[in-house]
């Protein structure tokens, strides 16, 4: 760390949208770390970052490719401990950009792997490279880095300098070196895009694990709740079954009392004036009767109502969650299209079916419809075949109710089969009904 100090200069940059967005000083980024300064632009996400270790000539030494969280407030992960200058100092060799062969640390060549998760990998491929564009972000120097700039060395030689002889050999190392360097960044590239692939990868299954999970339970509590309205349903349709026989039951009883009181008006026409008393009492007695068992009427008959109503409130309830229930539905097609989800069913005549998300909506709302159209059929002649396929017998009618029932040569394609004519011994071929 020492040496770094004295002999190079560090710097972070901030990567976003294929370009550097940011350029801070060591020492700025240290501090923001400490809770010293924030980037309101980066608030609740992850950034991604590049430590970067430049030399006093203004070559690029190190670069370590770190991932850092703001919380909303735009302030740096309190918790970030990643130790970059020594992932700096340890880290294998990378590309050379100007100065040799840079240190190099990310997720595909990380020398502290309890840090791998805390790395990102750069894009190195043509016209988008990272390792350029951070070069061209030190070249333009917007931290005003005090670079040295290098002397030429140009030496002499004489004619006796050994040099000469050798010069031969030199461009053979030269050749091999360039060719182990290229290797290396090849290598260097292989591991970036499957580290990148494998990335992406875990991050649709999970992303997928969590869109079905979702899904599960909203379909969970969709049906919990509409066995609850079923269950809420029966209960009601038991009440009001028995409202309406105590109901028909004091229908009864009011027809009876009302004949009763009109068999007493009668008698008492004709009464005497001892007889007429006592008829009279009856009279009043029974119309009491009716009058309690007509209101008792009134009462069950609004009792009725307010259960019914409470029954078409329940009923409502129902169809409104499954209404909900086929919204969330094409919203989960919706989402499982975009995830670009296949589905298979078999049927026979058409065998494994394979369909996509945009199709599963016609194979729900009508399985036949939708199998007779791969089969180039109507669903009519589809029905009819498979009628003919699970039970292979003469169709012709023998009376009410009654078909001839003689094995017929089963037709396996719905396409070959003719009704009236497939379906029919040879006995009655040619019949129609």
């Amino acid at each position: 760390m020492g040496f770094r100090k004295s002999d190079s200069y560090e710097a972070v940059f901030f990567v976003e949208n294929q370009q550097v967005t940011k350029h801070l000083m060591f020492s700025e980024f240290e501090a923001m770390l400490d809770g010293l300064g924030a980037l309101p632009d980066y608030a609740d996400q992850e950034a991604k970052a590049v430590y970067a270790v430049i030399g006093k000539d203004g070559t690029i030494q190190a670069l370590v490719f770190f991932i850092l969280y703001f919380d909303e407030d735009g302030k740096a992960d309190a918790s970030w401990n990643v130790p970059i200058e020594r992932l700096a100092e340890v880290s294998g060799s990378g590309p050379d950009l100007g100065g040799g062969p840079i240190r190099l640390a990310c997720r595909g060549q990380c020398s502290i792997n309890w840090h791998l998760n805390d790395l990102w990998d750069p894009d190195m491929t043509p016209g988008s490279n990272d390792f350029l564009r951070l070069k061209k972000a030190v070249e333009l120097n917007k931290l005003r880095f005090q670079f040295e700039k290098a002397e030429p060395d140009i030496p002499v030689l004489s004619p006796s300098d050994p040099v000469l002889d050798d010069l031969g050999l030199e461009t053979e190392v030269e050749k091999r070196t360039k060719l182990a360097r290229l290797l290396k960044e090849q290598r260097l590239r292989i591991r970036t895009l499957e580290s990148s692939r494998e990335q992406n990868v875990d991050f649709g299954d999970r992303e997928q694990k969590i869109i079905l999970h979702a899904y599960k339970n909203e379909i969970q509590e969709l049906k919990q709740t509409n066995e609850q309205l079923k269950l809420i349903n029966e209960k009601l349709k038991l009440k009001l079954g028995k409202r309406n026989d105590q109901f028909l039951k004091l229908q009864d009883q009011v027809s009876d009392q009302s004949d009763l009181v009109s068999k007493l008006e009668t008698r008492l026409k004709g009464a005497s004036a001892g007889d007429k008393e006592r008829l009279e009492r009856q009279k009043m007695e029974a119309e009491l009767v009716l009058l309690k068992e007509q209101l008792d009427r009134k009462d069950l008959d609004l009792a009725y109502r307010e259960e019914r109503e409470e029954q078409l409130r329940s009923e409502l309830e129902e169809l409104s969650e499954s209404r909900g229930a086929s919204s969330t539905n094409e919203g989960m097609f919706d989402r499982l299209k975009a995830l670009d989800v296949v589905y298979v069913a078999y049927h026979p005549g058409a065998g494994h079916i394979t369909m996509t998300a945009s199709e599963i909506r016609d194979y729900v709302d009508n399985p036949n419809a939708f199998v007779a159209a791969k089969c180039y059929v109507t669903e009519e002649q589809y029905l009819a075949w498979l009628e003919h396929f699970d039970q292979p017998i003469c169709q012709h009618a023998e009376g009410v109710g009654q078909v001839c029932g003689k094995s017929v040569s089963k037709v396996s394609a719905p396409g070959d089969f003719q009704e009236g004519v497939s379906d029919m011994c040879e006995s009655h071929k040619g019949y129609a009904g």
